[in-house]
């Protein structure tokens, strides 16, 4: 990268995090450009040179948290954990996203916007479906999970929570749904088959 480069990145690094602490601080709805470009040390027009609209900025926001959850949970997957303390570790990973997540965007219609949709899609075939592989692969070998159950069968478990996850369900509804795909019927990382 070339100065230049490298100079817009930063401002575009600076932009995104400062637009993030605002949005958790105050929601989307209430935080003006101007308060961005003032935080981020930018101009607001560099902030709509890059981003185009305060909307697109919201979403750079929803992707940059997306991955900066994906390479929390790509090195947890990674790591010489058991499958049982991995799960552990990602119900909390997940849960704490979950919660910046609904904290940041609950105000609007994120689950709607057809880029969203389309990044959700793509991001699940690419990345979430394939981290999830490796560990069942490993809760597999490890005996946690049960051997006769197909991956195809796990992928379209997997795609039914995620879908479910997506529509617009109270907090309540959401967390039991995530305590029911770490843990199925049994409520608890404790209770999980031996």
């Amino acid at each position: 990268m070339n100065g230049f480069e490298i100079r817009k990145s930063n401002k575009m690094r600076d932009i995104l995090n400062a637009a993030l602490q605002l949005f958790s601080r105050k929601g989307i709805k209430d935080v003006s450009i101007s308060e961005i470009s003032k935080s981020a040390n930018v101009s607001q027009v560099s902030i709509y040179n890059y981003f185009g609209s305060k909307e697109n900025l919201a979403r750079q926001v929803y992707f940059k948290l997306m991955d900066d959850t994906m390479r929390d949970l790509e090195s947890l997957v990674k790591s010489e954990l058991s499958f049982k303390e991995k799960i552990t570790k990602m119900r909390s990973i997940s849960s704490e996203a979950g919660n910046n997540f609904n904290e940041i965007f609950s105000q609007v219609e994120f689950v709607n916007d057809p880029l969203i949709k389309q990044f959700l899609d793509e991001y699940g075939e690419t990345k979430t479906i394939p981290l999830f592989m490796k560990l069942i692969d490993q809760g597999k070998l490890e005996g946690s999970l049960d051997k006769d159950i197909s991956s195809e069968s796990i992928l379209i478990y997997i795609r039914a929570i995620n879908q479910a996850l997506m529509s617009n369900l109270n907090k309540k509804i959401q967390i039991d749904l995530g305590k029911l795909f770490f843990y199925g019927l049994f409520g608890s990382s404790d209770q999980l088959i031996d």
